[in-house]
């Protein structure tokens, strides 16, 4: 993390210690004793210490974590529909609905070696209508509820197959009575039982947002992660009034208001932490100066030489201001900020030109070996033509070649050092490093970029980023302190032709495939994951890397097609990148491995199946690995038979919008406040938490003063107001670090 060098006094929040020592008061004062908000979880009913366990795994550790943790969604219990209703809807397609019905059979039953729970449900007036509802192992608090002819309300997915039973899986069922009746939110897999963290949240928001006699009216503001001050300059409403709202303590539906308050609240928090950290980090670097890197006459000209294209005008620019800034004595810290295929490469190049040329080291991090490979060609014109020597190092190679790159780097014989997190390793040494280049591609964080920046003497740092974001959003989120923005295109390249499709036209996309291929060109096809899973009916829809490369074979011919995933040692990566290039297995399937950074030239066409279970940011990273080359770049957007409305609209986006910050715009609308998971999409977890891409936030532009102001008269964030800001701040470092880690 970027605070694990910090200098003397940079400490952080220490609200662990602080409220296990409040925990302990109040176990010897007993249960009864008023709840505060950094109690530890198991103070709350039904949480004990092996719940306290489960929640610290997801940074949870005080009730104030607890109750700022956004529910996924919301069942309304107060108007259930009746099973009839629902199965008929199932006949259209998948639904999720609450409704009523009685208990007709409940018992094990024999499943792949193992035994599961059915529940055979009826409804309540036609008792010809029944449901399956199926538990995949051994459910015997289910058993224990489910007695035949007991009225239950059941909250579940219902698919309704071809010439088999309606069915569901893992439903919640409770005890149909009056006091159900009402709206209940859903959370996160937490650890403990949907049921337990339910109550647990309910007890501690009615205890800690109730009147009680003495309490003073500055004790409510101490629930609120955003200091009072802050809060009245920002025109935000009373914290326990959103708890209530937000958690359905009321019984009531929360509004749109407070759903995008709740979220702004734990977004102006990521900001802050944000801040924050880089405030701790800073404190621990000297203010040593930066070694100065002599700007080279006609860099870009001759690098346009090499690369074999001309720059277009932001890239001029942005180049120099890169290579003004470079020498200075000041260290830059610039973004390069830019859509795909606009260039932030080439920008790059003519850096590393500069550093090397001043008898400097420069280092590129990549957050997958995948981009990092595609680097070493990428400076393969610079190194012929400088002379320039490169070492490429990642987790996986062989140990001889690795010792063979750490000694040319240790030596100053490479200039240039390429690869991943494997560069951050200890035994990674740059004597001469005056240049670091990240690509973070939304998967680097801070720490791990200040981890390679710390193995040089205040070496410069150029960040290179296609998340299209605002730039107040930029700076508040990685400090930097100049962004420059790449909108031109490279001169000739259109825009990706974007279609959609269903599985119904599987044969005709597959006939697309096999023209591209005759015609010389590659083609990717995106799976959302890497094999089968019998276990799961829902995730049993989807297609696999494994099926769909094996289909596409037997389709195409046993060499035309190969496959790359995560799973996959670096080497079979290389070689399966390596013959997609070379067009010996010219259809890749793969995951989203490929979503970051992938630069084929004769790729064309990329076919993304289930593409409704992607976010609107991932698919247009996808779609950016086509068109790259002088021939025009397809997509299709191959989805099931019936797409609900939300998903209809997401996908008619990628059809009509092409820049990245459009379609950004087009997910917060589509989306709208009731995403309370944050800006997370399917597939690989973005670099927000609860800051969305596509908002604005006025307060964004004061979240760095702010941060100061607060690390100047409260560094440890210990007065009583900026406790539960604390609490937050400790729980969002440790979610952020671990984004940074799995990269």
């Amino acid at each position: 993390m970027a605070s694990s060098r910090r200098g003397k006094g940079a400490a952080g929040p220490t609200h662990g210690s602080r409220a296990e020592d409040a925990a302990a008061a109040g176990g010897k004062r007993g249960r009864t004793a008023a709840l505060e908000p950094l109690a530890l979880v198991d103070r709350l009913p039904g949480l004990g210490p092996a719940a306290r366990s489960a929640l610290a795994e997801h940074g949870i550790r005080t009730v104030a974590d607890l109750v700022w943790t956004p529910p996924s969604g919301w069942d309304d219990l107060r108007a259930p529909q009746s099973l009839t209703e629902v199965v008929a809807a199932a006949a259209a397609g998948p639904v999720r609905a609450t409704f009523a019905a009685t208990v007709e059979s409940a018992s094990f039953i024999p499943f792949q070696r193992r035994r599961c729970v059915r529940v055979v449900l009826r409804d309540n007036t036609d008792a010809a209508c029944k449901l399956h509802a199926f538990w995949f192992f051994s459910a015997h608090g289910v058993l224990a509820l489910a007695k035949p002819g007991v009225a239950v309300l059941v909250t579940a997915r219902v698919t309704a197959p071809p010439k088999k039973p309606p069915r569901t899986a893992h439903p919640d069922l409770v005890l149909d009575s009056p006091e159900v009746r009402t709206v209940r939110p859903r959370y996160p897999r937490l650890g403990p039982s949907g049921a337990l963290v339910k109550k647990a949240i309910a007890h501690a928001v009615t205890e800690l947002t109730r009147e009680r006699p003495g309490r003073r009216g500055g004790e409510a503001a101490a629930l609120d992660p955003m200091p009072a001050a802050i809060a009245t300059r920002e025109g935000k409403g009373p914290a326990s009034r959103l708890l209530r709202s937000v958690h359905a303590a009321t019984g009531e539906l929360p509004d749109d208001d407070d759903r995008r308050a709740f979220v702004e609240r734990l977004a102006w928090a990521e900001a802050f932490t944000r801040a924050w950290e880089r405030l701790l980090a800073e404190e621990g670097l000297a203010a040593v100066p930066a070694l100065a890197l002599p700007p080279v006459p006609d860099t870009v000209s001759r690098l346009e030489d090499a690369l074999g294209f001309t720059m277009t005008d932001d890239q001029r620019r942005a180049c120099a201001d890169v290579a003004r800034e470079l020498g200075g004595t000041r260290p830059m810290r610039r973004l390069v900020l830019g859509d795909v295929g606009t260039g932030k490469t080439a920008v790059a190049l003519a850096a590393i030109a500069q550093c090397v040329a001043a008898g400097r080291q420069a280092a590129i991090l990549a957050p997958t070996s995948v981009l990092a490979e595609q680097y070493l060609a990428a400076v393969r014109p610079l190194e012929q033509a400088t002379g320039t020597r490169v070492a490429f190092v990642a987790a996986g190679m062989p140990a001889s070649d690795r010792r063979r790159a750490e000694g040319l780097l240790a030596s100053a014989e490479a200039s240039v050092a390429i690869g991943t997190h494997a560069l951050l390793g200890e035994g990674i040494a740059l004597p001469k490093l005056s240049l670091v280049v990240v690509d973070e591609q939304q998967r680097l964080g801070v720490g791990q970029r200040l981890a390679l920046v710390q193995k040089g003497e205040r070496p410069h740092l150029l960040s290179l980023s296609a998340t299209p974001i605002p730039r107040t959003l930029a700076l508040a989120l990685r400090g930097e302190l100049a962004t420059s923005v790449l909108r031109e295109r490279p001169a000739g390249r259109k825009p990706v032709a974007t279609s959609l499709a269903s599985r119904g036209d599987l044969t005709h996309v597959v006939r697309q495939v096999e023209a591209a291929v005759a015609r010389g060109e590659r083609v990717f096809w995106i799976v959302p994951r890497v094999e089968d899973d019998d276990d799961d009916d829902d995730v049993n829809e989807l297609a696999s890397a494994e099926a769909r490369t094996k289909a596409l074979r037997k389709a195409l011919g046993t060499a035309a097609a190969g496959m790359i995933h995560g799973k996959m040692s670096s080497a079979d990566k290389r070689s399966a990148m390596n013959a997609f290039r070379s067009g010996d297995t010219p259809v890749l399937v793969g995951t989203t491995v490929v979503e970051v950074g992938v630069d084929v030239p004769e790729a064309t066409l990329i076919v993304i199946e289930d593409a409704e279970r992607y976010g609107l940011a991932q698919l247009h990273q996808l779609r950016g690995r086509v068109g790259r080359g002088d021939r025009p770049g397809a997509c299709i957007l191959l989805h099931g038979e019936l797409l609900d409305g939300l998903a209809r609209q997401r996908l008619d986006s990628m059809t009509r919008l092409e820049s990245g910050e459009a379609i950004a715009r087009a997910d917060l609308e589509l989306r709208g406040s009731g995403d309370l998971g944050g800006t997370r999409q399917h597939g690989e977890e973005e670099e927000l938490v609860y800051l969305d891409a596509g908002a604005e936030y006025p307060w964004l532009e004061r979240i760095e003063a702010d941060a100061r102001h607060l690390r100047r008269t409260d560094p440890g964030l210990e007065q009583p107001e900026h406790r539960v800001l604390g609490s937050i701040v400790a729980r969002l470092r440790r979610a952020l670090a671990v984004r940074e880690e799995a990269g």
